[in-house]
């Protein structure tokens, strides 16, 4: 079956998962059983940002046939000067998604600037990809509240609320068809309610990899428990991903 992993890091030095080269890493997740990865910066998630999103570009250069490249903006330089970087990952770096962790970049959802680069996001094709499940600043009915006000973007909960608030993830996917949830770092339980209340075309598989060894395997293992249906599976597993970015490796198609 293939893979498709909605939810992985470049590591950095910031978060305690030490740098590795990007080919090293990808074979750790093809020995893994991937078969593609979106994939985000850490460290530009703290600070420089612009640099790190020009370092993740470089990295994935000759590997664009297996990862997806996100990028990430910080709303605190206000909407104009986000969206500016935004649209300098797409068009220069040829980005495909955003990357946006409001709990490590400590802004608040209601920041001014969240919903305008939302909606530009949504312009650009490029899907939204939260952390979630932490408060202050990661609910999911907080990012459900932004992503009303711009309907036209994929907006992607990466973590399904956690175990503490999955279901406010739940009720965040069905008030909302733009809205998402990755099964990452989330229970087996809890994913057994997920994938039994919310649409099967609207779940993705993510792992957080980049982290540390055993993540991909042990977040698919955490889903092959509690669900034995096959469609459901290759929904979760590939195609949903598929759908929303296929993994390509002609930028011009983008």
């Amino acid at each position: 079956m293939r893979i498709i992993d909605a939810h992985t890091h470049r590591p950095g030095s910031l978060l305690g998962a030490p740098p590795r080269p990007i080919g090293e890493l990808r074979r750790e997740f093809e020995q893994d059983g991937l078969s593609g990865a979106w994939i985000a910066t850490t460290d530009g998630l703290i600070r420089d940002t612009n640099r790190h999103n020009d370092l993740l570009a470089e990295d994935l250069r000759d590997h664009l046939d297996f990862f997806v490249p996100f990028c990430t903006v910080d709303p605190h330089q206000g909407a104009e000067a986000a969206i500016r970087e935004l649209e300098r990952c797409r068009k220069e770096l040829g980005m495909r998604g955003l990357k946006l962790h409001s709990w490590l970049q400590a802004f608040s959802i209601s920041n001014p600037a969240v919903v305008p680069i939302l909606r530009r996001a949504g312009e650009l094709r490029m899907p939204v990809l939260f952390h979630d499940g932490t408060p202050p600043y990661s609910t999911p009915l907080q990012v459900a509240a932004a992503a009303e006000q711009a309907p036209e973007t994929t907006v992607i909960l990466g973590h399904a609320g956690l175990d503490d608030l999955y279901r406010d993830a739940i009720l965040a996917c069905l008030r909302h068809p733009s809205i998402y949830l990755c099964l990452c770092s989330v229970s087996s339980g809890y994913i057994q309610e997920i994938i039994g209340r919310c649409p099967a075309d609207r779940l993705l598989f993510g792992s957080d990899g980049g982290f540390g060894p055993g993540l991909v395997p042990s977040a698919a293992d955490k889903i092959l428990a509690v669900c034995e249906d096959q469609a459901t599976l290759n929904r979760i597993f590939h195609e949903n991903a598929e759908a929303i970015l296929p993994v390509a490796n002609r930028r011009s198609a983008w």
